[in-house]
C-alpha cells in the first residue's frame, strides 16, 4: 500500500514539472514568456488585424485578455525587441508567419489604468502620466534619434505637445510610430462607479469635458 501511494505521489512530481502555472495578474506578454508560464495563443490574429484597419479599436468583456494581447502586439512590432523575437516568440503561431511589419515600429503604449478616476485633479493626474509615457519613449529611442532628445523631450512642460514633437521627429526622419491605449474608459467606468451617473455626466458632458484630453 505505501509502495503505491509513494509511486503515484512521484507520478503527480514528475506531472507538475511539465504543467506551466496560469500567469494570474500578470498582464506582461514577454515576462510570461520569459518565465514559461501557460499562454493561449493569439498571434494567428496579427495577420488579420494588419490587413483590416490602420486603426482597431477591441471591444471584450472584462478579465478577457485584453491587456494581454496588446502587450503582444507590443513585443510583435517594437523595433527594440528584434533580436528577442526568437525567444519571445517561438513556438507560436506567427514565429512560422511573421508578417512584413514584424518589429518594425517604435511603439508608444498609454495604459490609462494607470491614471486614477477620481474627479479630483484628473486632468493633472493625466498630464502626469502622459509626461512619464513619453519620457521613457523618448529615452528607450534617443539612439535612433540624436543626442538630448530625451532632454529636449522632457523639457517640454506642456505633456500633449510631447506627442507632436515625437510624431514631428519620427517622420521627418522616416520612422514609423504605432501607438498603443490600453484601459481607456478606466476613468469613466471609476467615476461612474465611485460617483454615480450625474457626476459622469457632468465631466463628460459638461463645459470642462474630459473626454477630449483624454
Amino acid at each position: 500500500m505505501s509502495a503505491t501511494l509513494f509511486i503515484f505521489a512521484e507520478n503527480i512530481f514528475a506531472m507538475s514539472n511539465e504543467v506551466k502555472l496560469l500567469p494570474q495578474g500578470i498582464n506582461d506578454f514577454g515576462r510570461i514568456r520569459r518565465e514559461g508560464y501557460y499562454y493561449v495563443d493569439k498571434t494567428m490574429y496579427i495577420d488579420t488585424i494588419e490587413r483590416d484597419s490602420s486603426y482597431m479599436l477591441i471591444v471584450r468583456p472584462r478579465r478577457f485578455g485584453k491587456s494581454l494581447f496588446l502587450s503582444m502586439l507590443e513585443y510583435y512590432y517594437d523595433i527594440k525587441e528584434k533580436d528577442n523575437f526568437d525567444t519571445l516568440f517561438s513556438g507560436l503561431y506567427v514565429h512560422e508567419h511573421p508578417t512584413k511589419w514584424r518589429n518594425y515600429y517604435q511603439v508608444l503604449t498609454l495604459d490609462f489604468s494607470q491614471v486614477p478616476g477620481e474627479t479630483e485633479h484628473l486632468e493633472e493626474r493625466f498630464y502626469t502620466y502622459l509626461a512619464k509615457r513619453t519620457e521613457y519613449f523618448a529615452k528607450k529611442y534617443e539612439d535612433m534619434y540624436y543626442p538630448g532628445f530625451a532632454d529636449e523631450i522632457k523639457n517640454e512642460k506642456y505633456s500633449p505637445l510631447r506627442i507632436n514633437m515625437i510624431a514631428d521627429a519620427a517622420k521627418m526622419r522616416g520612422y514609423h510610430l504605432y501607438l498603443i491605449l490600453d484601459e481607456y474608459d478606466n476613468f469613466t467606468n471609476t467615476v461612474w462607479s465611485l460617483k454615480g451617473e450625474n457626476v459622469y455626466k457632468s465631466i463628460t458632458h459638461g463645459e470642462e469635458k474630459v473626454q477630449g484630453k483624454f
